[in-house]
């Protein structure tokens, strides 16, 4: 609704300023964007869809999109073109994948984690699909939407699942909440401000928690030090 309203401002006050029309209605008119609040699933929910047994292999493989996104922040449309030669060992012996994305021809680069290598290996092409170029096969938007949607019921997620998710998952419970750095974080997902990340990678309180928990060890560690120097200095 409100990208609708900002469209019909910006028209109404071009055609005032073209002297189409003798009075722009919207010259005082303050639109307010409703904050969008970006919903992430926990480890547990993610580990909960990880360990889930699938009767049909099209429920296999979108989870398995899924969850790839979840461990490397991924669009489906970066991750569906993705080609083996994009993954490869660095110098630091870290597996790494690296991608332009679609929407920006940003170049990301990310460390992967074990659970991403392994759906890799899982989809390593074989004899028998030699002719597929890409690491993962191919799914349409419609089926990924619709499979995605039943997973997260047959899975009782609670929440409908769909991508926007899975890269908010990765930015805040795989990477902020375990100390990553935001501007990691926006290297990785491929930003180029550090707006665009801090729009997935949500503080909450957990995380607050966590920070002030390595406040207060550092506290206690100083309160520490003096009576280690005079204990150093007596000997």
């Amino acid at each position: 609704m409100y990208e609708h309203l900002e469209r019909i401002k910006k028209i109404v006050k071009w055609a005032y300023d073209m002297e189409f029309i003798v009075r722009n209605v919207f010259s005082n008119f303050r639109l307010r964007k409703k904050r969008y609040e970006s919903k992430t699933l926990t480890f547990e929910q993610l580990k909960a869809l990880e360990d889930k047994t699938f009767q049909r292999p099209m429920f296999d493989l979108v989870r398995d999109l899924f969850v790839f996104s979840c461990y490397t922040g991924m669009s489906p449309a970066d991750l569906q073109n993705l080609k083996p030669h994009q993954v490869y060992l660095g110098c630091d012996n870290l597996i790494w994948l690296t991608y332009t994305r679609e929407k920006s021809t940003m170049t990301a680069n990310v460390p992967l984690l074990k659970p991403a290598v392994a759906l890799i290996k899982k989809y390593e092409r074989k004899k028998s699909d030699l002719s597929r170029l890409n690491i993962f096969p191919l799914v349409t938007n419609k089926d990924l939407n619709m499979h995605l949607k039943i997973i997260s019921e047959i899975c009782e997620i609670g929440i409908p699942l769909n991508f926007y998710i899975a890269r908010h998952t990765f930015a805040t419970t795989i990477t902020l909440s375990q100390g990553v750095p935001i501007t990691s974080i926006k290297e990785m997902m491929g930003h180029e401000k550090i707006q665009s990340t801090m729009l997935y990678a949500k503080t909450n309180n957990f995380i607050i928690g966590k920070d002030m928990m390595l406040v207060q060890a550092k506290m206690d560690l100083l309160k520490k030090i003096p009576n280690l120097s005079q204990t150093m200095i007596s000997k």
